[in-house]
């Protein structure tokens, strides 16, 4: 049992799973609430949406370690598990069951909300994550940014579903007669939608950029491993030197982005989402530039890469924070 949920990433299933809900409860509940509105996707729906994707997540960690067995081996052979503990052919019926499973409640989902082309998101996301394993990763940038996309994908897709449905319930006010409460609520509904829409796409914005910085470190920790066997990662390609300017770049740039955020939180005095932001989002990010910099071993890149998937679960967390407050 412990092997299987190594296998599959428990804890970040985990993370995917609260991240979903976060942005539920966070950000669309509370908005929606003070614009006199309730949740349009129902409990039930919504559980379904997440567990097709922490499905699909699921089985995109299983097909990745079927393909790594050999990389692994060089690269981390002390973590392995298929080939050892779990047979190939038993991690490839896992694979095709949580994949199968997950694109079946996905189905669910699109049908019930009646909305079938969402189903492209799930499917989309089951075919990149296969074709990253088989290929993608071994090449420059490409499986980097597949990973991002995929990781924006998360919080992305929890808002969208959510201002989809609530897209159906804008009334429609041709040949009706102008009802100001009918017009106040349409103007909220329209507020909350666009303001709704501009902290999920903040969110996976976040997520995009802090999973970009932590792909390429960790493309500098499996260097030895990626080399024996002809990838073509950003390190091996380029250097060193040069990978780490660029992780430093993009780490830079996510701090100037929370920087702007932070001055609009000080001009509206949140002084609250102020310090936390900075506290616990900037100053990490700062440590992390300089660690980058400075780092020579294999050990330093997985304490970053380890120290980057805390601050994004710190990213989540603040939507209690937006909850509470």
């Amino acid at each position: 049992m412990v092997d299987f949920l190594r296998l599959v990433r428990f804890p970040n299933l985990v993370v995917i799973a609260l991240t979903q809900y976060a942005i539920r409860f966070g950000i669309i509940f509370p908005f929606l609430q003070q614009a006199g509105l309730e949740l349009y996707l129902s409990e039930k729906v919504f559980a379904a949406l997440v567990l097709a994707t922490v499905l699909i997540a699921a089985a995109g960690y299983i097909i990745n370690d079927y393909f790594d067995i050999k990389l692994d081996y060089l690269n981390k052979p002390k973590q392995m598990i298929v080939g050892r503990s779990i047979s190939r052919r038993y991690a490839m019926a896992l694979h095709i069951v949580f994949n199968a499973i997950g694109l079946l409640l996905a189905a669910y989902v699109a049908y019930v909300i009646k909305h079938p082309m969402l189903i492209l998101f799930q499917l989309i996301s089951a075919a990149l994550l296969w074709f990253y394993s088989v290929t993608f990763k071994k090449q420059v940038f490409i499986g980097n940014l597949i990973i991002a996309s995929l990781t924006a994908l998360v919080p992305f897709t929890a808002g969208y579903y959510e201002v989809a449905v609530m897209f159906d319930h804008l009334p429609d006010l041709t040949g009706l007669p102008e009802q100001a409460g009918l017009l106040s609520n349409l103007g909220s509904l329209l507020f909350s939608i666009k303001y709704l829409l501009y902290w999920v796409i903040g969110y996976s914005a976040f997520a995009f950029l802090l999973t970009i910085i932590r792909e390429i470190v960790k493309d500098m920790e499996d260097i030895d491993g990626d080399k024996a066997f002809d990838c073509k990662t950003l390190p091996i390609v380029f250097g060193i030197p040069l990978t780490k300017k660029a992780a430093i770049a993009v780490t830079i740039i996510t701090i100037l982005s929370l920087a702007f955020l932070e001055y609009i939180q000080f001009l509206g005095k949140d002084w609250i989402s102020f310090s936390y932001f900075f506290i616990l989002l900037t100053l990490p990010l700062i440590w992390v530039c300089i660690r980058i910099y400075s780092a020579d071993k294999k050990k330093h890149y997985f304490i970053i890469s380890q120290s980057i998937k805390v601050i994004m679960l710190l990213g989540v967390l603040y939507t209690a924070l937006i909850y509470l407050y």
